[in-house]
């Protein structure tokens, strides 16, 4: 019995990410893929339907061989509403909310400007009453199965939050204040690791083994993930790219050292560069690389100089991830987002100059997932934990 019902298990999950990658599907072609038998697949379907997981949708007789044309077929798709997941980003002064359904799409996102002294279990309270009030909503009344929330700092695999000092936490049980607040399974996760995942999830049918995610913001955070698998190293705080060492010295890190990555690409960086760094609050370096974007779109030369300056020193970064990792695609997101378009190109340029020879070069992208790419990636990461299969080695999940 209990091989039975692990394999049941397996075999939903199976047929639930199938769906999401390929969108609608024929039971003929499932059981195919999935390497069942029809009946299994028939009987899958139907449990599953009832439950509100899946439905039947039309699909033209072009599609399917042996169908008399105009004769439309049927297959087998996601339920979007069957199940919504809840991601939460903990940031400096905001927190972000990102409601996604079954199909890892976003149905709803907002966000919450809160002091940066805010206590952990203040935040807590807060989360708790927008997943009260969503709960409430009968939209979303009974579907949201799980919450994942992120946060700028060092986290733990069972979600404690080693170092924050961005906000002044350390050595906090995060995980355990999000339980006690609610009844519905909880995660927390690295901001950019989160970013990162979701950047992935969201995207299933594009090409990527190996993935390396950059978040370019107050700090630079970052994430690989491989074969679909968040690496994050034995307890869980792997993936500190920005502390990679590109300089003898520098700007003191807050990690204690000098001549880290972070240091030389993050916002008060560009301030330095731009010579915007007197005086200037978070807002003002929050807003500071639009300006910038468009001082350079304008031609200003200071400008200019300052994007050629950063991407010299992020490519220095990448290059060393390159070498290592050799990624099929590099990712950059954050709320440096306005000048990536032109950092980019620049940091490709120099990429390809000096990566190992002969090492294959990877597909640059900026992130397509916005201001929420955390919360969104804080959602698929509960989206996965509920419907993936990260303990049995299927090739989604974390490492």
């Amino acid at each position: 019995m209990a091989d039975q019902t692990l394999a049941r298990y397996v075999n939903e999950r199976s047929l639930l990410r199938l769906l999401r990658v390929e969108g609608a599907t024929t039971r003929a072609d499932m059981a195919r893929q999935l390497k069942l038998t029809p009946a299994t697949v028939t009987r899958l379907v139907a449990e599953m339907a009832e439950r509100g997981l899946l439905r039947e949708v039309a699909r033209p007789a072009a599609t399917e061989a042996g169908r008399e044309p105009g004769r439309p077929g049927v297959a087998v798709a996601l339920a979007p509403d069957g199940a919504c997941f809840l991601g939460v980003e903990i940031g400096v002064g905001v927190l972000r909310f990102a409601l996604i359904d079954l199909a890892a799409q976003i149905v709803s996102s907002s966000e919450r400007k809160v002091s940066s002294a805010t206590s952990p279990a203040a935040v807590v309270a807060i989360i708790a009453a927008e997943l009260a009030a969503l709960s409430a909503d009968p939209a979303y009344q009974g579907r949201i199965r799980g919450v994942g929330v992120t946060v700028p700092g060092l986290v733990t695999l069972d979600g404690f939050v080693v170092h924050l000092p961005i906000l002044g936490w350390k050595s906090v049980n995060l995980s355990e204040l999000l339980s006690a607040a609610t009844d519905l399974p909880v995660l927390v996760e690295n901001n950019a690791a989160a970013a990162a995942f979701g950047a992935v999830y969201t995207e299933p049918r594009l090409p990527s083994l190996c993935t390396i995610f950059l978040k370019l913001g107050t700090g630079l955070g970052g994430a690989a993930i491989i074969n679909g698998r968040l690496m994050r190293g034995a307890y869980g705080t792997g993936g500190e790219f920005g502390h990679i060492r590109i300089a003898e010295d520098g700007i003191r890190c807050s990690c204690g050292q000098s001549g880290c990555l972070e240091t030389f690409v993050n916002l008060a960086a560009l301030a330095r560069e731009t010579g915007d760094d007197q005086g200037a609050g978070l807002a003002d370096l929050v807003a500071l690389p639009a300006a910038v974007a468009g001082a350079a779109a304008a031609g200003e030369a200071r400008a200019l100089a300052a994007i050629e300056t950063l991407a010299r020193h992020l490519a220095r970064g990448i290059v060393v991830l390159v070498n290592i990792f050799n990624p099929t695609t590099v990712v950059l997101g954050g709320v440096m987002r306005p000048i990536l378009p032109l950092v980019l190109p620049l940091v490709e340029r120099d990429v390809a100059e000096h990566i190992v020879p002969g090492m294959r070069m990877p597909e640059f992208r900026l992130s397509s997932l916005g201001i929420f790419e955390c919360a969104i990636g804080a959602a698929t990461l509960a989206h996965q934990r509920a419907f993936g299969l990260p303990e049995l080695g299927t090739g989604e999940g974390e490492s």
